[in-house]
This record gives structure tokens, C-alpha cells and sequence, in this order.
């Protein structure tokens, strides 16, 4: 599965201050280490280059990527009524882990398309008109599905101006649904969950939904800790990691109480 961002344009599938402060040093707990350093990969990392407005790549700039409005999702080509469930099943956890308002919207009205297709390359390709107005150059768009097309089983494509310090405000999916139900559950937990902003991927033996090999179809309690903390309130659109190390620490602190009580 790949998820590349474009940025600007396109993007290529309070607590005390002494809270803030970072641990002495040697004292710091393993498990939250490692989960700070996971939640740092899988959110200002990227399996791809970001586009930028001219349609040229880029790397990634430190910039944190996060919706900071409504999510209005369209499921185009649903192909039953199992899917169409699991989708609105899966919104709804989102919405409760985020804060955010995710609701249901047909396509035109939509800032969050979700794909179904046998083949979603063909199906990104048919679908066009309903993101076009999103990308800055067609040819580079097209020149990347191409290279996409040989090893991509799902993929999907975030816009907006999160590398200048603004929010993600549109973003498609492709769920590839000739595989098999555990793939579709698969893709569709996976993808549209780094379209909140967790946008990279995790080692393939990861506990996670953010790897691609296919072990785990839904979102595990640390994927779900990750999601909760890009949401946190204190993490702003735009912050780099320097900034946004030691709040997430402390948001974390909060999350990882919170669950033990």
C-alpha cells in the first residue's frame, strides 16, 4: 500500500511548562521512546516526494501535516453494503480519536473522496474530474501513477497547504478491491487513517496498521495512541518536530494515564 503526498498545491499517495520540559537524562521510559520515535517517523516522514505547486518534487519539509477542519467523505463505487459499513464503522472510531466532525457527503460536495475499484489506477484515471481541480500539472499526476502502477496496492493523495504551516483540506483514496475482504478492510484502515496526517510507514514488523505487510487490518492500541496524539490540541499544523517533541511528549504522558485507569 502507498501513500503519496503533494504539498501547497498537491501533496504526493495547556499543561505547565515544567510538564513540557524534557526527562533527565537516562531516565526517560523505553515504551514511550519508542513510541515518540514511531509517531515521529510515521508523521514527518513520507514514502514519497512532495509536489509542490508547480508539480515539481521535493523532499518533505519538518512541517506537521493535520486536518484543522470538518472531514466530508464521499465512498464511490462501494460495492456492498458490508463495505459501505465497514467505512462508516471505521469514520466514526476516526472521529471519535480525532475530535474532528467526519460526516457522510456525495461526491461533489466532498473533501474526502474514498475509492472502490478492481483496478484503482484505472479508477483514479476515470474519476478525474472529481479531484482535477487539485492538481497543478496532469503530466507529472499521470507520470506518477504510472510509476506507481507496478507495485501499489492501495494508494492515495493528500492537498494542501500543511507544508507552509496551513491544514490538509482535501484528500483521495483507492482501495483495491479485487483481493480479497482482508485487503479491502486492510486498505481502507490503513490509507484512510495516514490521510489524517500519520502519512509514513512503519517497518513491516511494526504491531501496526501503517506497514505493509498485511498482518494487522485494523488500527492496534499504540496506531490509535499515534492518532490521538497528532489530534492533541497543542499540536498545530505546520510545527516542526523541535517544537512539537515536548508537547507531544507530554500529550503522550496524558494518553498513556488516561488508558491505565
Amino acid at each position: 500500500m502507498e501513500y503519496l503526498r503533494t504539498g501547497g498545491t498537491l501533496l504526493v499517495a495547556g499543561l505547565l511548562l515544567a510538564a513540557c520540559a524534557a526527562p533527565p537524562r537516562g531516565t526517560e521510559d523505553p515504551a514511550e521512546q519508542a513510541l515518540l520515535a514511531d509517531f515521529r517517523r510515521v508523521a514527518y516522514g513520507s514514502e514519497g516526494p512532495v509536489l509542490g505547486s508547480d508539480g515539481s518534487a521535493r523532499p518533505r519539509g519538518d512541517h506537521l501535516a493535520k486536518w484543522d477542519g470538518p472531514i466530508r467523505a464521499a465512498l464511490v463505487d462501494v460495492q456492498s453494503e458490508a463495505q459501505r459499513a465497514a467505512a462508516r464503522a471505521h469514520f466514526a472510531d476516526l472521529a471519535q480519536l480525532t475530535g474532528l466532525a467526519i460526516t457522510e457527503a456525495a461526491p461533489a460536495e466532498a473533501n474526502f473522496l474514498v475509492f472502490y475499484a478492481d483496478d484503482p489506477f484505472a479508477a483514479a484515471r476515470r474519476h478525474r474530474a472529481l479531484y482535477a481541480g487539485h492538481l497543478a500539472d496532469p503530466r507529472s499526476f499521470d507520470a506518477l501513477l504510472a510509476r506507481m502502477a507496478p507495485r501499489a496496492t492501495c494508494f492515495g493523495f493528500l492537498w494542501g497547504g500543511w507544508p507552509s504551516g496551513q491544514g490538509i483540506d482535501f484528500a483521495v483514496t483507492f482501495i483495491r478491491t479485487g483481493r480479497g475482504a482482508r485487503t479491502v478492510q486492510g486498505c481502507l484502515v490503513q490509507e484512510t487513517t495516514q490521510a489524517l496526517g500519520l502519512i509514513n510507514d512503519l517497518d513491516l514488523d511494526a504491531v501496526s496498521a501503517f506497514t505493509d505487510s498485511g498482518e494487522h487490518v485494523e488500527l492496534t492500541p499504540n496506531d490509535r495512541l499515534m492518532v490521538r496524539l497528532l489530534y492533541d490540541r497543542r499540536l498545530r499544523p505546520g510545527m516542526g518536530w523541535a517544537e512539537t517533541e515536548p508537547l507531544a511528549r507530554a500529550a503522550l504522558r496524558h494518553l498513556r494515564r488516561v488508558a491505565q485507569q
